[in-house]
């Protein structure tokens, strides 16, 4: 790095509070992250276009949280640069979190996207209920929720002067690619659906370990059954095909067994249904008795005597 090359940022804010600033190189390469409490701070990066991102650093939750800002710079070999970045008073999005049954959704996960890639999550409460704050005014934002099995339609809500409605998130879509964190970006790689049985065919196997391997035994994924017996396995695999789907039978059953489901393809962006996955038993033989353990005598209940 050339000696005395970076960025001189100033800060404007609408109320005191402290910032922070992310800064991320031409290739989208994540340089740095740092709290600033001043109003000018100085960022030490070699020559080259930077994208530096400013935001409000109270809780998404807080409704006096500020607005986040943005600014493009172009620093020079030998030079430092001046740059200015404005935290504005941010709007704010209220709403609930419904699940398929118009039930409370505790704990999930609501985020809104600006149309410039700028994110802002929270989560629900106990109700059901959850608060955005720091929101940009005057573009559209996509505010979308998911749990850890389904998901919620986006909704499109532009922030104007007026106070945005209040929003009704409904989890009533499967989510793909459960098995892997992510937000509610689209899934464009593939994945594999299906309901495990027990062996009988008559109730939903619970927590049943489903594996997902390519041909060489590999795992490429893991995940669990939920009440239902529903699982989603994979959600980024690109065209592949001879993977194999291992089910293993959940901690309710005594005796663990297995199904193994060959030959398995599955495409980009494609969702595979795999239909009903029976855990057959297998007969499995007795343990023969050994001859050489230890049997019980008289002598070993005698409890010592007590004189009275």
């Amino acid at each position: 790095m050339t000696p005395g090359t970076g960025i001189d940022l100033r800060l404007v804010r609408a109320r005191p509070c402290v910032a922070r600033v992310r800064w991320w190189s031409a290739d989208g390469r994540l340089a740095g992250d740092k709290r600033v409490h001043d109003t000018t701070t100085l960022l030490r990066v070699p020559p080259g276009s930077w994208r530096v991102e400013v935001e409000d650093a109270r809780s998404s939750h807080d409704p006096a949280r500020l607005a986040p800002g943005r600014a493009q710079v172009e620093v020079r070999a030998g030079w430092r640069t001046a740059a200015e970045v404005r935290l504005a008073p941010g709007a704010t999005v209220t709403g609930s979190v419904r699940t398929a049954a118009d039930g409370r959704a505790r704990q999930a996960l609501v985020e809104a996207t600006t149309p410039d890639g700028t994110r802002v999550h929270t989560r629900s409460d106990a109700l059901g209920v959850f608060t955005l704050a720091g929101l940009p005014r005057g573009v559209d934002l996509l505010v979308g929720a998911r749990s850890r099995w389904h998901q919620a339609t986006p909704l499109l809500v532009r922030i104007g002067p007026a106070p945005a409605p209040r929003l009704v998130l409904r989890l009533a879509q499967p989510l793909l690619g459960a098995s892997r964190p992510g937000g509610v970006d689209p899934v464009v790689g593939g994945a594999l659906r299906g309901l495990v049985l027990d062996a009988d065919g008559e109730r939903a196997s619970y927590a049943a370990v489903v594996e997902l391997r390519d041909a060489r035994g590999t795992l490429l994924a893991r995940t669990r059954s939920d009440r239902e017996g529903r699982f989603v396995v994979g959600g980024d695999l690109p065209d592949r095909a001879g993977l194999t789907v291992v089910v293993k039978s959940g901690p309710g059953d005594v005796v663990v067994d297995r199904v193994h489901l060959r030959g398995l393809a599955v495409g980009a962006g494609q969702l595979v249904d795999l239909g009903t996955v029976r855990l057959t038993r297998s007969p499995r033989r007795p343990r023969p008795a050994r001859a050489s353990l230890p049997r019980a005598s008289a002598a070993s209940l005698r409890l010592p005597s007590t004189r009275v």
